[in-house]
């Protein structure tokens, strides 16, 4: 017969990704807080707001290091290609 209640290790599991999950976001924000002043530093300077030669080659990188550290490279550059875009996007925000 199956029991409907949670093993405590499992509970203790979920509960240390949530706090991953936390450290995530706050990682992300503070890059987003670095990023936005690179965005009005490049608005100030008259500079693009995109950078193809150093996304490209940070994507290089990132790439390598996922698979260095035994996550799926394309899920890498996939959700890094969307924090581009979000900087981006803000960047652009400061031309107008």
């Amino acid at each position: 017969m199956q029991t409907n209640s949670v093993p405590d290790e499992l509970l203790s599991l979920r509960n240390q990704i949530d706090m991953l999950d936390d450290e995530l976001l706050s990682i992300l924000a503070k890059r987003f807080e670095v990023t936005a002043r690179v965005g009005k530093l490049k608005a100030d300077n008259s500079l693009d707001p995109v950078d193809e030669d150093r996304e490209h080659q940070k994507l290089i990188d990132l790439k390598a290091r996922a698979a260095g550290k035994g996550l799926s490279p394309d899920f890498v550059l996939n959700l890094f290609k969307m924090v581009f875009a979000e900087v981006v996007e803000k960047h652009r925000a400061y031309l107008s």
